[in-house]
């Protein structure tokens, strides 16, 4: 480790500055960001928690019915209307379980929102002024560094640029909802670090300014009518509009078990603190025309990194396509750090009335460099080009308990190898009836051509992108007798045309169903348990072609995850037992088996926090590969992946060195039985355990 290293890591933590402490992440919020792990969405984990700690730390405020509880991916429109009209028919909510008394609101959405939320008297608003930020503005900090201690690979072969430690530090500014100022930088391990390649310090910084309600009110209190700034953002931020399908970047939940099912857009939000990819950067704006009608215009012009033909080094005509990990270790990760020039600029107009949303959608995406991919088997349809147009309109409309909603979009572009004009669609609608406060249903419909193409989209559905899917959804939530409280997911979909490892049309189904249900008879007793069933079409290994066509074989997979949890005074308990099986009409069957036991203290004679657990697994595959999450740290959150056969282990710290500021230390051990190396390519380390550390400290002034 070098002695810059080292010296940036001792200004951090011996910062002269107070502090805030720091939340232990609640039970259902672990369930919530495990599911979205299970289904890939890695990107979305620190997003989430960020959220989290942002609203924690500042709660929404149950009566501020300007924008009620838009941040939160989980609370639907019914839902937010629902309190908007609670609130104004009696005053205001005394208290967090008044939720439970307004039609729509069930347990898992109450139980996501009490620890982000509070209900207090709403302040007095007013035009921002100087004195305000400066005398009632808060600060918060979090700074971190991790590492592990073995040396893998790509340090002993000098690959990686740099030395193997993480680090890490975020400033925030906050004025109520009114404005949010952040700023940060990251170092991933094996990133050079004010050397070589990074002589401007860390790998990546992120900044942004994100400013509410400019110019609507007076300063004696007075609201304006007319024109004013809603909402405005400089520097790193997302777009986020309809369902996805026009205009999203950024964490957008693509399934969904227990929570709405239709998506709230934010609009224009700030970035992540850490996200090094798929943000926009420039600026934007929405104004209110007036009660009904708001406009948003945006411009966005960024550096992407990108992948780059095998015989260019730099400067090459065209990319093959864009690359997104955020890591900059090895010569080749560097050679595609901003490769690829995108400008995307566009507009919005949106119409209130009502309990009825219309709003239509314009985007243009503008390339320095064609992208064009290298041809393969199921990547025909993929966008080449160098520019790309979007349009969509969406909705939603609320009735009593109904909600409809949906959007539809087209992109028109031009390949780099053909004349003709590119025009396709893509189609997306939904409804949710909540029956009562114990009872909702929901469905959604999804028409996505093969040919439809954004760069800056993501809704619901199997891929990662709105392209070659037909598929339908239904849901259930409720409250069955004996107290068990349910969730019950089914989607089918077919693509039609060839997808990655999938080169033919294919169908399948995904199924989801999860029970729980608190103890009557033991307080603080609870269980919970998952059941998921997927199968889907794949290519036969190795590949065969019959009459000139791939060959495909289904394949099934069975997800069990049964927990207990038990909690008494300052002990926390929970048990998990996990089973997963996978097979296909080929493929011989694979299995894997997950036990662990976590255990949190926390004395309430000291301020201290204790976490721990010890796990067993035996997977023999990574088709059979269990996910869990564990505690951690905001920013430093990865979800444990057990495959292979061994034991981890991990044990965590928090201290509560004053009232406002602490620090907490991570170790974590995991232990191969059947291998003798760890990791692979240049991760792979020649033994066959890894230790990992990690160090945070926040501080709030």
């Amino acid at each position: 480790m070098t002695k810059k290293c080292w010296l940036a890591l001792a200004l951090m933590v011996l910062s002269p500055l107070w502090g805030i402490a720091q939340e232990v992440l609640p039970e259902v919020w672990q369930q919530y960001i495990e599911l979205l792990t299970d289904e890939g969405e890695d990107e979305a984990v620190d997003e989430l928690l960020e959220l989290y700690e942002l609203y924690a730390e500042s709660p929404a405020n149950l009566n501020d019915t300007a924008d009620l509880l838009s941040a939160f991916p989980f609370v639907s429109d019914v839902q937010r209307e629902r309190l908007r009209a609670y609130v104004r028919m009696t005053g205001r909510v005394l208290s967090i379980e008044e939720l439970y008394a307004i039609n729509g609101f069930d347990s898992t959405t109450v139980e996501l929102l009490r620890p982000v939320v509070m209900a207090a008297p709403c302040d007095e608003l007013h035009a921002l002024t100087w004195r305000d930020l400066w005398t009632k503005g808060r600060s918060n900090m979090v700074i971190g560094a991790g590492g592990t201690m073995e040396k893998a690979r790509g340090y002993k072969e000098d690959k990686y640029e740099g030395n193997d430690m993480r680090l890490m530090w975020r400033y925030r500014y906050k004025y109520g909802d009114r404005v949010q100022l952040q700023l940060s930088a990251d170092k991933d391990p094996g990133e050079a670090l004010f050397s070589g390649s990074q002589k401007q310090g860390f790998d990546f910084y992120g900044y942004s300014l994100l400013i509410n309600d400019l110019g609507r009110w007076t300063r004696d209190g007075k609201q304006r009518q007319g024109v004013y700034v809603k909402r405005l953002a400089v520097g790193q931020y997302h777009l986020q509009f309809g369902q996805g399908l026009t205009l999203w970047s950024g964490f957008g939940p693509r399934t969904t078990v227990g929570t709405s099912i239709g998506r709230y857009a934010q609009g224009i939000r700030p970035n992540g603190a850490f996200t090094e990819y798929g943000f926009l950067h420039g600026g934007a704006a929405t104004v209110a025309l007036g009660e009904s009608w708001n406009t948003t215009l945006f411009l966005s012009y960024r550096d992407c990194d990108a992948t780059l033909p095998r015989s260019a080094v730099s400067d090459a005509g065209h990319v093959q396509s864009l690359y997104n990990s955020g890591y900059h270790r090895t010569e080749t990760e560097r050679n595609k750090k901003g490769q690829l020039g995108e400008l995307l600029y566009g507009g919005r107009l949106e119409y209130r009335t009502g309990g009825l949303r219309v709003g239509m959608t314009g985007a243009v995406t503008r390339l320095d460099k064609a992208i064009i991919p290298l041809k393969n088997v199921y990547n025909g349809n993929y966008f080449s080009g160098d520019n790309n147009a979007n349009v969509g309109v969406d909705f939603v409309y609320r009735a009593s308990r109904l909600l409809w909603f949906g959007e539809a979009a087209v992109c028109a572009n031009r390949s780099s190898d053909t004349v003709a004009m590119n025009v396709s669609p893509a189609v997306l609608a939904g409804a949710e009836f909540f029956i009562n406060n114990n009872h909702r249903v929901s469905g959604l419909l999804r028409y996505y051509s093969p040919t439809y193409h954004n760069l800056h989209a993501n809704a619901a559905g199997q891929g990662s992108a709105p392209q070659n899917e037909l598929g339908a959804t239904v849901c259930y939530q409720g409250r069955l007798p004996w107290g068990v409280e349910a969730a019950l997911t089914g989607d089918m979909f077919f693509f039609p045309h060839a997808k990655y490892l999938v080169y033919a049309p294919s169908r399948g189904y995904d199924c989801r169903l999860v029970l729980s249900k608190a103890s009557a008879w033991v307080k603080g007793l609870s269980c919970r348990v998952r059941y998921r069933f997927k199968t889907r079409g794949r290519n036969v290994t190795p590949s065969q072609m019959v009459d000139g066509a791939y060959l495909l074989e289904q394949t099934y997979r069975h997800q069990v995850l049964a927990d207990v949890e038990y909690k008494t005074g300052p002990w926390r308990l929970v048990s998990r037992v996990g089973y997963a099986h996978y097979h296909g009409d080929v493929t011989e069957a694979d299995r894997g088996l997950l036990f662990y036991q976590d255990v949190q203290y926390c004395p309430s004679a000291l301020p201290l926090m204790v976490a721990g657990r010890v796990a067993l697994f035996d997977v023999n595959d990574y088709e059979a590969r269990l996910y869990a999450a564990e505690s951690d740290f905001i920013y430093q959150y990865s979800g444990a992946l057990y495959q292979n056969e061994g034991c981890r282990v991990y044990l965590l710290l928090r201290y509560d060195i004053t009232p406002n500021w602490n620090i907490g230390f991570k170790y974590g051990l995991t232990v191969y039985t059947d291998k003798e190396t760890f990791g692979s390519s240049y991760e792979q380390i020649d033994a066959n355990h890894r230790q990992q550390w990690r160090i945070q400290m926040r501080l709030k002034w």
